[in-house]
């Protein structure tokens, strides 16, 4: 109750910040007639893009223009945008748009040195352009288009673009223009590396779930494994996807940028924040599209808070407070375990505690030291960044190290080293490992090398901090359930922690699918018994997974141990991976925060584009269990994977329901849900 009561006594004194009102474009589509504007034009040769320009200010390029992804869409071509402009009601400005046409990369762009060699040849298509009073009077979020101009100057009538606007008001904090010394440069890393991933990630395409094949390997007790970590012995996996084997083009191209760029520890501040937002969109291209439950409107506004650690990635750290105290906590103290950097930089450690009333509203947040910030104090919106960076980076951590490389690598191997393709255990669940190998060998170097992505990009030391935390996490990985840990958190009960009740619906729904599917293939005990392969690949999941070594091998064992393995790959996977969001904003989280006297409100160039690489090797389009898989089954009339689908189609209609009177959220929705750790 004291924490409590200190809010009480701040709210006569909150300090109210100025607000600035900002337009998102997030996107561009061009719609209607295309042939007027692109005739003569070679789309296997040449590249289209629209360039805006608002007023005065720079202009700035969308993304790639392509045909959309999604069957049976009306706009022809579709780029991303996320480019801001401020809107000034004294001084009103139209935004003009170029249609242009440009050569693609000689050396394509997906190669390393590719987007260094870009083709000269560009010439502007035709124009487009919405007035000040299209803009003023467009809704917090809203579509509007306008007719195409060629570029003569006459009107395509049957051709328009069509932009998608965002409406946002901004605390000035977050708006002003920093003066940047122009001798500041980004590391050549991180120079080269931002111009080529794009590239590199549109060669990783995912099939849909009813083009999913059948395993095909035989079963290998020695298939060749990798160990990035030779502290770790029992660390492994395969060297090799069985579906989709990384190119050795991809791996070459990571090792000699790390390789042959010296690690220098440089911090380049942004300009400001819509710059920063607009950089990482070009640097990540379309490998990670919008956030699949909406673009974040202000996520660094103190009610965000509650959607951090209440339905994202935060979850997994918010628990009831002990005893007769109301409300929660969110503690990620054990990071400050793991030590950062010392040297050209002073970095501040990561972790602190986060406190909310029974409401889930903060109250405050108390430092490593024991220093308490609440709403309206000083270094108030450095706290918030602190905790949202923990929550973040404490996340990324269990779904990297305990949710890649345990719950989806080892279930995965013991399926291709003990069971023939052929069995019926294989064929129903390769699927929800479909490329879980292939993750683990393109991440490879990012997050284990010294020299590495993740050690660049984030402000921990190597051996004492990343090395370190790996080991803890892979090494230090023990079997739980999930319903477990929601009670021992204490928060089974709470109606606005998403995990605990769109999580616990999914939960038990695939734990109802692998018991009703176990039951189809093994009508007895006994029949059990009688599997010799699926009795090894039993016993070493339960030494994999360090499980109870009691755990025997009956049925009751067999469907608690892969009710719980497909959650974790699906649904639990896609709730602790769903970063989008915190990537494409460098102002929600700081992988190499700074103390608050010196810290900006927006992450450096390289913490952010560190936080958003790392975080788009893991977002590329996957298959969903809200799709058809039954080809892959030895059964596809199977009455347990029937009764799935019944159930995951309802569950869409009851997360749906629940999004209409809350933040939206959609790890656990079928529709959205990854059917397995396939990026």
């Amino acid at each position: 109750m004291k924490r409590l009561s200190h809010l009480v006594l701040l709210g006569s004194v909150l300090h109210v910040n100025a607000l600035t009102l900002l337009k998102e474009i997030l996107s561009v589509s061009f719609k209607g007639d295309k042939g007027p504007l692109f005739k003569n034009v070679d789309f296997s040769d040449d590249e289209f893009v629209v360039s805006f320009r608002f007023g005065d200010g720079v202009s700035r390029d969308s993304l790639v223009l392509e045909e959309p992804k999604v069957w049976g869409s009306d706009h022809l071509l579709k780029g991303l945008v996320n480019s801001h402009f401020t809107i000034k009601p004294e001084t009103p400005h139209n935004l003009v748009c170029e249609i242009k046409q440009r050569g693609t990369p000689i050396l394509g762009g997906g190669t390393i040195f590719g987007n260094l060699f870009p083709k000269s040849r560009s010439r502007i298509l035709g124009t487009a352009e919405f007035t000040a009073e299209d803009l003023r009077t467009c809704n917090a979020e809203d579509t509007i288009k306008t007719a195409v101009r060629s570029a003569d100057g006459s009107t395509l009538h049957e051709s328009f673009l069509e932009i998608d606007v965002l409406q946002k008001h901004w605390k000035d904090d977050y708006v002003v223009t920093s003066e940047v010394d122009a001798k500041l440069q980004m590391e050549k890393f991180f120079r080269l590396t931002s111009n080529s991933f794009a590239g590199t990630l549109k060669e990783s395409n995912n099939l849909r779930a009813f083009q999913l094949p059948k395993p095909v390997d035989a079963a290998n007790p020695s298939l060749k494994m990798r160990r990035p970590l030779p502290e770790l012995k029992r660390f492994a996996f395969p060297s090799m996807d069985e579906f989709d084997p990384v190119p050795l083009k991809v791996i070459i191209q990571f090792v000699v940028a790390q390789k042959g760029f010296k690690f220098m520890d440089t911090l380049t501040p942004q300009a400001n924040r819509t710059s920063s937002i607009y950089k990482i969109r070009q640097a990540v291209g379309t490998s990670m599209e919008t956030p699949k439950e909406g673009r974040w409107v202000h996520p660094t506004r103190d009610a965000a808070m509650k959607r951090i650690y209440f339905s994202s990635v935060g979850m997994v750290f918010t628990k009831k407070m002990p005893g007769f105290e109301q409300g929660y906590v969110a503690d990620t103290t054990f990071l400050a375990r793991y030590e950062v950097r010392k040297g050209r930089h002073a970095y501040e450690p990561f972790g602190c505690k986060t406190f909310f009333d029974e409401s889930g509203n903060i109250i405050n947040i108390e430092d490593l030291d024991g220093t308490i910030y609440a709403p309206g104090d000083k270094y108030w919106e450095w706290a918030k960044l602190k905790s949202r960076t923990a929550a973040f980076t404490g996340a990324a951590f269990h779904h990297l190290g305990d949710i890649h490389y345990c719950w989806g690598n080892i279930p995965a191997t013991t399926l291709r080293k003990f069971l023939p393709p052929s069995h019926p255990v294989r064929r129903a669940f390769t699927p929800h490992f479909y490329k879980t190998h292939h993750t683990c060998r393109r991440a490879e170097n990012s997050l284990f090398d010294p020299q590495g992505l993740l050690f660049r990009g984030a402000s921990f030391d190597y051996e004492s901090g990343i090395k370190q935390i790996f080991i803890d996490k892979i090494g230090g990985f023990k079997f739980t359930r999930y319903a477990d840990e929601i009670k021992e958190r204490q928060v089974e009960n709470c109606k606005f922690h998403v995990g605990a009740n769109d999580g616990m619906d999914l939960y038990n729904i695939l734990g109802d699918y692998v018991s009703d599917f176990i039951d189809e293939i093994y009508p007895t005990q006994s029949a059990l018994e009688a599997d010799a392969d699926m009795k090894i690949a039993h016993e070493s999941l339960v030494d994999e997974l360090s499980m109870d070594k009691d755990t025997e091998y009956t049925l009751d064992a067999v469907k608690t141990m892969w009710g719980e393995i497909l959650f974790r790959v699906t649904g639990y996977h896609n709730s602790v991976g769903a970063v989008a969001a915190y990537a494409l904003d460098p102002s929600i989280a700081d992988i190499r925060m700074q103390p608050k006297e010196t810290c900006n409100l927006v992450a450096s160039e390289e913490s952010a584009l560190g936080l958003a690489l790392i975080s788009a090797i893991t977002q590329v389009p996957c298959p969903t269990l809200g799709e058809c898989w039954k080809q892959v089954l030895e059964n596809p009339e199977s009455m347990a994977y029937a009764k799935l689908r019944a159930k995951l189609n309802n569950l869409e209609n009851v997360i749906d329901e629940r999004n209409s009177v809350r933040d939206a959220n959609v790890d656990f929705h079928p529709r959205f849900c990854a059917i397995s750790i396939s990026s």
